[in-house]
């Protein structure tokens, strides 16, 4: 005979324990807004829905306040805590975000009380509801005429916080919700249906949706169905991310479950393609099933078949993959060439060089001062860029003498034909030299103008502010293609260029009609090339600086000695890489100290 026994459960741990569901504080605090976005698509397929959904997050010392436009009744509210773990939202004919009727409870991750005030409609009454940690009961009240909501929605108030949400580091730091909620509900964004603004320290932040200036690719695969299932679709939105650090996440219901599937253990997918880095973007699966606070997908047979699909179009993506990795690192390496001639230019027009001839192409550059005019400027105050160049301004300020250790300074420009690379900058007293900080302001000048724009620098410590003007004009030929070249100051070409020299791998560099040719077939070359992009930079720009050094010597005696010099650093250099890498040597802390003999 059977004998069943009841299993019995202490509500009040449950409920603890369902609301630590969530990966960190922030994913737990983000519930509010698929709460809200729930109600919204609900109201809007009903056909009484706003048109775009509002919430607002508060962030103080002692507590955090949300506020969205869709409030809950008294019936609701029990329905809903009745209803924990077991929600009633699968039953409704629209997609839903949440879907355990355990968003109420994701405050035990960030506090220990939390208060809802509810208004269904602006003509019903103010609802007070209040969880506590530790308690398995709701208690529901009405508010005084004083505390009432003035609108139709809902107020929702965590006290008694574990965290200090107004400190600049942390999970529920101002700065990190804005990143978090811009990467979970980027689809609403971008559709403008939902706004989502954070208040802290009286500064208020519209959370704005994820900015991709990248190349797509897989378009062919951007609408997809099930083979097994025809009725199920999903959706990709891919692009190539050159810096390796892309992050391709799975989405459901337009909010992001899985934010980078390199973190999966999924039959191969975290090693596949589309966790390689290269590949931005995401997969939109609806049919799938979130787990409990969102923190993956069930793996049921749509998961299955969803891999399936995936595994069948890896080929394709990987051949757009390598044949955009394979055009990026075509122009990177013409970027590093360039840049290499820009920086040999830079050391060659020190003082200590000033002796030498220069390359054609490499005129002197006239003087800039020292020192800022008025303590805190652009120098020089005005520059000419090419449409799509990255170009910079360099602001010049005397620390501490003129401007305080720390300052911060903020960068604006009056056109959005200027695109800054960095909004802000600290100047910092560690950083002079001579008593002056140097910082550079990049910039790119989207299209061509008639007039110039201006950028402005303003201290925030000090009275101190200083304006530059770009003027931007058309694109001009590209400088670096199968033999690079940089416009000297003198209006003649420098050129440079990579090849196998015919008698052998023994030298490096040549100097030849006006073109620093660079030995391919040499060792050093081969090993500084497979290092990092810093690495072949030096390279190059050595190589530009001993041809320079040689085009002075008129005996031709010199550039012997030069390369037996470069084979001898080059050595020195892999010894000392070598060493380094010997277990059992000091590889952390201190440095020793180095006596002298």
């Amino acid at each position: 005979m059977t004998r069943r026994v009841a299993i019995q459960l202490n509500i009040a741990n449950a409920l603890q324990l369902l609301g630590s569901l969530y990966r960190n504080p922030a994913d737990a605090i983000k519930e509010h807004v698929s709460n809200a976005l729930d109600e919204h698509l609900k109201a809007q397929k009903a056909g009484k829905g706003i048109p775009v959904c509002n919430v607002l997050y508060t962030l103080e010392k002692d507590k955090i306040t949300i506020e969205y436009p869709y409030g809950m009744d008294r019936y609701e509210f029990e329905n809903a805590l009745k209803k924990v773990a077991d929600s009633v939202k699968p039953s409704l004919d629209v997609d839903q975000i949440g879907q355990l009727g355990i968003g109420n409870f994701s405050f035990l991750q960030i506090g220990k009380k939390c208060i809802f005030l509810s208004k269904k409609a602006s003509d019903s009454q103010t609802l007070k509801v209040t969880l506590r940690s530790g308690s398995s009961t709701a208690e529901f009240e009405s508010v005084p005429k004083r505390d009432e909501l003035p609108h139709a929605g809902l107020k929702v108030i965590i006290t008694q916080l574990l965290f200090d949400p107004t400190k600049r580091r942390g999970s529920l730091s101002a700065e990190n919700l804005q990143k978090v909620f811009a990467e979970k509900f980027d689809h609403y964004l971008r559709l403008g249906t939902l706004v989502i603004t954070v208040i802290c320290r009286g500064s208020s932040s519209t959370v704005q949706p994820l900015r991709i200036e990248l190349p797509p690719i897989g378009l062919k695969f951007k609408d997809m169905r099930l083979a097994r299932d025809f009725q199920k679709k999903f959706r990709l939105e891919l692009y190539f991310d050159p810096s390796g650090k892309g992050k391709l996440a799975l989405r459901h219901t337009g909010v992001a479950v899985v934010e980078d599937v390199s973190q999966l253990k999924a039959y191969g997918l975290e090693e596949s393609i589309y966790a390689s880095g290269n590949v931005k973007g995401h997969i939109e699966a609806n049919f799938l099933k979130p787990l409990p606070a969102r923190t993956g997908f069930e793996e049921n047979e749509d998961w299955m078949a969803l891999l399936d699909e995936l595994y069948n179009i890896r080929p394709f993506i990987e051949e757009e993959v390598e044949a955009l990795k394979q055009a990026e690192m075509e122009r990177k390496l013409t970027e590093i060439q360039r840049k290499a001639i820009e920086m040999a230019s830079d050391i060659l027009n020190m003082d200590e060089f000033k002796d030498l001839e220069m390359l054609q192409g490499l005129g002197r550059k006239p003087p800039e001062p020292r020192r800022p005019p008025n303590g805190f400027d652009f120098v020089p105050q005005s520059v000419r860029a090419s449409v799509g160049e990255r170009a910079h301004l360099l602001l010049k300020a005397e620390v501490p003498k003129r401007v305080p250790d720390g300052t911060l300074v903020r960068i604006s420009a009056s056109s959005p034909t200027i695109r800054l690379e960095n909004s802000e900058l600290t100047l910092m007293e560690a950083d002079a030299r001579d008593g002056v900080v140097s910082s550079r302001v990049y910039f790119k000048g989207v299209e061509k103008r008639s007039t110039p724009a201006e950028v402005l620098a303003k201290a925030d410590r000090v009275k101190a502010e200083s304006k530059a003007y770009i003027m931007v004009g058309d694109a001009g030929p590209t400088r670096i293609q199968k033999t690079p070249a940089v416009e000297g100051r003198e209006g003649q070409r420098f050129n440079y260029s990579e090849t196998a020299f015919e008698e052998g791998a023994h030298k490096h560099s040549r100097f030849i009609g006006g073109t620093v040719q660079v030995n391919k077939t040499n060792p050093d070359y081969k090993q500084e090339k497979s290092g990092s992009d810093e690495a072949f930079l030096e390279y190059i720009t050595l190589m530009i600086g001993k041809e320079t050094v040689a085009y002075n010597d008129r005996s031709n005696a010199a550039d012997g000695y030069l390369e037996k010099m470069l084979s001898f650093y080059f050595r020195l250099k892999s010894k000392i890489a070598g060493a380094s890498s010997i277990p059992g040597k000091r590889s952390r802390g201190r440095p020793r100290r180095i006596l002298a003999v």
